[in-house]
């Protein structure tokens, strides 16, 4: 039987959406992070994943909001209202606050991993 390859580092995320835009991305002496709006025609995610953190953890909060309920440029808008907000800590706080006043539902999630490279290479 043959062994089946996967070449992972071939796979182009951004081909799996209709929209796709990096909102926020850097790196200090205590963690990286990458937030980011999509669309994958179905629904508008926002996520903020934290990572290389000092702990070793990375971290991911997330919204999602059905496309049924949007207008045709509501990604365009959340992408504008994102990239206004001066403090980036509180993006995701003020998405949810401006979602829920304009009535838009929404389903919100988080997870933490601990990034076991990162153990391994702070006890050698």
């Amino acid at each position: 039987m043959k062994q089946l390859e996967l070449d992972f580092n071939s796979i182009n995320l951004s081909d799996h959406y209709e929209a796709y835009q990096v909102i926020d991305k850097g790196k200090n002496q205590i963690c990286s992070w990458h937030d980011s709006l999509s669309d994958d025609g179905k629904m508008i995610s926002y996520d903020e994943y934290t990572y290389n953190t000092t702990q070793c953890m990375d971290f991911e909060n997330w919204i999602h909001i059905d496309k049924k309920v949007l207008g045709k440029s509501a990604f365009k808008w959340i992408s504008i209202y994102l990239k206004s907000i001066n403090r980036p800590a509180d993006r995701l706080e003020k998405l949810k606050k401006a979602l829920e006043n304009m009535n838009i539902p929404f389903e919100e999630g988080d997870w933490q991993t601990i990034d076991r490279n990162c153990e391994r290479n702070k006890l050698n």
